[in-house]
């Protein structure tokens, strides 16, 4: 997802440590890592919605015909 280094990411704490105080640090820490796996939560259950329907857009009777982009229309 992001290209992050060793030094980014101690780059990252440090700056952290010094902004937030030792304190208050895993608090945020925490904190991020729900918000991060709440959206990767979302992100999945939303692709899956899609492929599902995608998979199955075919089998309904009042789905349109599909037609090849490829093709040229005359």
């Amino acid at each position: 997802m992001f290209d992050i280094g060793f030094w980014e990411m101690l780059v990252l704490c440090v700056l952290g440590l010094l902004v937030l105080g030792p304190n208050k640090l895993p608090e945020v820490a925490i904190k991020i890592g729900n918000y991060v796996g709440r959206a990767k939560s979302m992100v999945n259950s939303f692709s899956r919605q899609m492929r599902q329907e995608i998979e199955l857009a075919p089998l309904r009777p009042d789905a349109p015909e599909r037609t090849d982009v490829t093709e040229e229309k005359e």
